[in-house]
């Protein structure tokens, strides 16, 4: 039993890190995919915008979040659309897209102390 549940979790934990966007695959994406690069430009401008805008000890909290989200949660954000149909491009197009309308949110909360 103890071997079955160790190869389950095995199995997960490799699907999982197989499953991530590697930096190869994501600058492939930017050169096959005009969605997926205008979403990553789009996402840059308001990054951009923000960081000029913020308090520094604010910015430094969602640039922390922000890398939070690139090694791990914007994988989740793109599972979820992968597991209503949407292809592989089409999941992290629309994840990045939601992460850019996002953090303008974020932002004013974290200046707001929420």
């Amino acid at each position: 039993m103890k071997r079955l549940l160790s190869a389950v979790l095995l199995t997960l934990i490799l699907a999982g890190s197989a499953f991530g966007l590697s930096d190869r695959e994501y600058l492939k994406m930017k050169r096959s995919s005009k969605e997926f690069a205008r979403a990553d430009r789009n996402l840059t401008r308001v990054w951009n915008r923000l960081e000029d805008r913020m308090p520094g000890w604010a910015f430094k909290i969602l640039r922390d979040e922000q890398r939070d989200w690139i090694n791990g949660w914007r994988d989740e954000d793109a599972r979820m659309y992968m597991e209503k149909g949407y292809s592989r491009v089409e999941a992290y197009t629309m994840a990045t897209d939601d992460r850019a309308e996002y953090l303008p949110k974020r932002a004013r909360a974290i200046i707001n102390g929420d």
